[in-house]
């Protein structure tokens, strides 16, 4: 969900509500109701429990397959926008497996001094949502200023972030990496703009879960580096 509330996914959502009007309706309905429908519920709330969260995990679904639907009439990059939050654990068209641990990380501070400007402050606008309660959705702010990342009442994406980063550093520890692990995050912190932006600690965060990855949980390692996700994705870090 924070994924897609960004204004860049946000953009590539409504690019597809154009594009479904001339789409077969059948498919389109089949994704939105009726029994498939059903069917993906029942698989989502095998893993997840929380009413909110199977609700926010449904409407993603639907909308990436209602993306993969008209997608050969989407430019590449919109798709893959689209697509990102899926793409390392069920990898779609064209992605393909992450590089060794030591190039990801040189690419990633490679990247980091080029952000710039509006993708800049999206980065930071997702890091701050990942470190604040959670703000109201748009529904629920009504008559209010919409914030620039909403996610929907009853979630919590920052208590997810900071459990996540604590088994980060409890795996560390565990595995006599500290040492090592903390240079990772002091060069990816010295590379990050420090423009007031408030992104440091968050890009030192994210080069830890990407030094760690091999003992973490795929999903823990992306909801770490989701700040950045949109800048650079998670699988181009080759």
């Amino acid at each position: 969900m924070v994924s897609r509330q960004r204004p860049s996914v946000a953009a590539v959502e409504q690019v597809i509500d154009g594009l479904l009007s001339g789409a077969d309706q059948a498919m389109v309905n089949a994704f939105t109701t009726g029994f498939r429908v059903a069917q993906v519920k029942t698989a989502i709330s095998n893993v997840l429990t929380d009413g909110a969260a199977v609700a926010a995990a449904l409407e993603s679904a639907q909308v990436v397959a209602l993306g993969i639907l008209v997608r050969e009439q989407m430019a590449p990059a919109q798709f893959a926008a689209l697509y990102r939050p899926f793409a390392t654990v069920l990898p779609g068209p064209g992605y393909r497996q992450a590089g060794p641990i030591d190039q990801q990380i040189a690419a990633f501070l490679r990247f980091l001094p080029t952000l710039k400007g509006d993708v800049e402050a999206e980065v930071s606008a997702v890091a701050k949502s990942l470190s604040e309660k959670p703000k109201p959705s748009a529904s629920a702010a009504a008559g209010a200023a919409v914030p620039v990342v909403g996610v929907p009442a009853g979630l919590d994406p920052a208590a997810g972030y900071t459990a996540a980063w604590k088994q980060v550093i409890a795996m560390a520890n565990q595995t006599a990496r500290t040492q090592a692990f903390r240079a990772m995050q002091d060069s990816a912190e010295h590379a990050a703009p420090h423009d007031g932006t408030g992104i440091v600690g968050f890009a030192g965060v994210a080069a830890g879960a990407i030094f760690m990855r091999d003992v973490l949980p795929i999903e823990k390692v992306l909801l770490l580096y989701e700040p950045f996700a949109g800048a650079f994705p998670y699988e181009s870090l080759a």
